[in-house]
């Protein structure tokens, strides 16, 4: 994923990863988990100062979960591939980095978030969870504050996760669990065999609602663009 455009190639590549243990100290060597896991450590420790934790807050951490498939299939298909010569491609430059991660998925350099991608995503998330978590929290009659602190400590979350199940599926390293082997194969038939289907990262639940997860890659021609989109 990058919204900034700039220079972020890496002499690390994902291929040379093989064990969990190399996954995982790939990953906590690289910055954007520096920034966003510093992030998510402030955003928590403030929700506990505020406290008054209630059912209103397992509401929001379930709609997070249930929309974070959407979020992440919005912003892939309409942030990082937008269309060559249009405006979020010319003048935002939303997709420059992502062309060069298609172009050469296992450079960790444009695998992962380049810092200050992380730091944009951060500020961009506080936005984000002004809108539906104060909505609920005015429907319920809950705290305003702990409800949009508790949406922000989840929407940080899930953005390390992102980055970490994102690393992950592009490793020589295989997962065990269920969850993380259909990310896996959801990612690279993406990669490799058609970019306009499999959009999700962390959740297949936007692809399933929105039309882009075939019943079998079969369904979906071989894409001669998917590397170079």
């Amino acid at each position: 994923m990058s919204i900034v455009s700039y220079d972020r190639r890496s002499t690390e590549s994902a291929d040379d990863l093989s064990t969990l243990r190399d996954v995982a100290k790939t990953y906590f060597t690289h910055r954007s988990p520096h920034i966003i896991l510093t992030g998510l450590a402030i955003a928590g420790a403030v929700r506990i100062i505020v406290g008054g934790f209630g059912v209103v807050d397992a509401v929001i951490v379930a709609m997070s979960l249930a929309l974070v498939g959407v979020v992440e299939w919005v912003i892939h298909l309409f942030l990082l591939h937008a269309p060559k010569g249009s405006f979020r491609d010319e003048k935002l430059k939303t997709g420059s980095g992502h062309q060069q991660h298609h172009l050469d998925p296992s450079n960790v350099g444009w695998l992962m978030l380049g810092p200050p991608d992380a730091a944009i995503f951060l500020l961009m998330l506080l936005a984000w969870n002004a809108t539906w978590p104060i909505l609920i929290a005015v429907i319920f009659g809950a705290p305003i504050l702990a409800t949009y602190l508790t949406a922000v400590v989840m929407s940080y979350f899930l953005l390390a996760n992102y980055e970490w199940t994102h690393l992950l599926v592009h490793t020589r390293y295989r997962p065990k669990s269920r969850y993380y082997k259909r990310l896996e194969s959801h990612h690279r038939l993406h990669h490799y065999r058609n970019e306009h289907h499999w959009l999700g990262i962390t959740s297949r639940v936007g692809d399933k609602a929105l039309g882009t997860l075939p019943e079998s890659k079969s369904d979906v021609p071989l894409s001669d663009t998917a590397r170079t989109l």
